[in-house]
This record gives structure tokens, sequence and C-alpha cells, in this order.
């Protein structure tokens, strides 16, 4: 379920408004209103109106829940640009261009663990046996590997072998210095 909202002829960039508008994207309403409350730029807080309507235009037209939706997406398209001129000196003109942005977002609710559940289909006896051989195989040549590569007998004291082997390489590395 989705709940968009669009506002046109916005007075800024669409380079400027992008940098705001990627901080947002993919994050639930509530965290992204609370990240433009807080960020220094004065598209911010254009962008955060946008997002309080698509959330109205949610709860009004009885898309989901409005708490727990994400902005799923939101891009800025380029508008218009009005082109002014600047006299310069020795009679030269420059342009100036004021260029305007498309604002563009959609939510969506997120499925709740709740509604997950309900939808998973059950696992039968035999899914989960058949899981627990396979783990069980996995396990087995792994284990036979490192006793085998190491050269020693299997069980127990072959792995204690292994452990005294190490702990004696590392004494007959260690000399000390000065003598």
């Amino acid at each position: 379920m989705e709940a968009k909202a669009v506002v046109r002829y916005v007075r800024m960039s669409p380079q400027k408004a992008r940098l705001v508008v990627d901080l947002v994207r993919g994050k639930k309403v509530g965290e992204a209103l609370n990240i433009l409350r807080f960020t220094n730029k004065a598209i911010a807080k254009v962008v955060g109106k946008l997002i309080a309507s698509a959330k109205a235009n949610a709860e009004n037209s009885n898309v989901g829940d409005a708490d727990t939706m994400v902005v799923e997406k939101i891009f800025v398209d380029q508008g218009p640009v009005m082109k002014r001129r600047l006299a310069r000196s020795r009679g030269r003109v420059d342009t100036i261009r004021k260029p305007f942005s498309h604002i563009t977002v959609i939510l969506r609710e997120v499925e709740t663990s709740k509604k997950r559940k309900a939808e998973a289909p059950k696992k039968g006896a035999a899914e989960t046996t058949a899981g627990k051989e396979a783990v069980a195989k996995e396990a087995k040549p792994a284990a036979g590997k490192t006793k085998a590569a190491s050269g020693t007998k299997k069980g127990t004291s072959g792995e204690k072998a292994i452990v005294a082997e190490a702990g004696a390489k590392k004494t007959k590395t260690t000399k000390k210095k000065g003598s």
C-alpha cells in the first residue's frame, strides 16, 4: 500500500535538494521527519512538509498505518529555469539562472513481524529432519579433515596431542635475549 505526495516549482536547485532527499530515503517516517528537523538546509523544511503531507494522505485514504510507513521512493526532478540578466562592466551582460525543482515522495507500509509469521508456511516434520541431517553432514567432514591433516588418531586423545604440539612449538621458538 502506497501513499504519494508531490510538490512542484520549489525555488531551489535540484542538485541542492538531492543532498537533503538522500538523507531520508529508506527511513521510517518519524525518523525521516526528525532528521529533517535538525538538517541545516533551506530545502529540509519543504521536504519535511512534503513527507508529513504524504503521511496525512495515507491516513485519509486508509492506505495503512502511517506510523509503520517507510520513505520508499523520494526523488527530485528538474523544473523550469528562470533566466535573469545582470549588468557587468564595459556594457556586458551575465545570465543568472534561477532553477526550480519538483519533489516526489512515495511512502510504503512495512510488513510487521506478526503479518510475516501469519503468511509464512509452517514447516513440516520432514523439512526439519532433513535440515538437521544436512547440518550434521556438514559438521562431520570438517572435523575429520582437521584430524586427518594433523596425522593424529581420532578421538579426544588426538585433539589433546594437537594442543600439546602447538604449545611445544611456542616454547621452542621463544628465546631469552642476553644469553
